[in-house]
């Protein structure tokens, strides 16, 4: 089985960097999943070519998916696509990380409907944005609830390791201190 990790315009690269160690290391395939076909720039300007869309991804063979933080979400505030897709990998019971920003993509897509979660995004934003639930947001580090896992940015070397331990890869923890 494979990690999917979604590249869409703006990600942040730093959240991606350990967790893509962390697959690496352990020998776990991974694919990087574009919304289309164009390259992709990250907010710190690393320019990425996406291997497959998630029109064309064959999601039975996703394990597992991973979303990047974004510096500014409002590109996608519209993609269904986008949500259509990450509901049918919910869907097949993948495990899901979505990392500061990333969480929002889960609210809009109704997956974190009655699961716990944490978010760099600030209470105010979370309630203009009117789609998270705030009664179950938790302010916390990480948060790993029923298969879904959300982290603050800061802590992209926690979410990583957290991640790869719910996958039970085998990796060097201590790699990354």
């Amino acid at each position: 089985m494979t990690t999917g990790i979604l590249l869409y315009p703006r990600f942040s690269e730093y959240e991606l960097s350990v967790i893509i160690s962390v697959l690496t290391q352990a020998n776990h395939p991974k694919i990087f999943i574009g919304l289309n076909e164009n390259t992709v720039k990250g907010e710190a300007g690393l320019t990425c070519i996406p291997e497959t869309t998630i029109d064309q991804v064959n999601i039975e063979m996703l394990q597992s998916l991973i979303l990047p933080g974004v510096d500014d979400f409002q590109h996608l505030i519209d993609q269904e696509p986008l949500f259509r897709f990450i509901r049918k990998i919910h869907e097949q019971d993948a495990v899901i990380g979505a990392i500061s920003s990333a969480p929002f993509m889960l609210a809009k897509a109704g997956i974190l409907k009655d699961r716990f979660y944490t978010t760099g995004i600030s209470k105010q934003a979370r309630e203009f944005l009117g789609f998270f639930n705030e009664k179950d947001y938790v302010d916390a580090p990480l948060v790993f609830d029923n298969g879904i896992l959300t982290a603050k940015g800061a802590y992209f070397i926690d979410f990583a390791n957290k991640f790869g331990q719910v996958l039970e890869l085998d990796f060097n923890r201590n790699w990354y201190r």
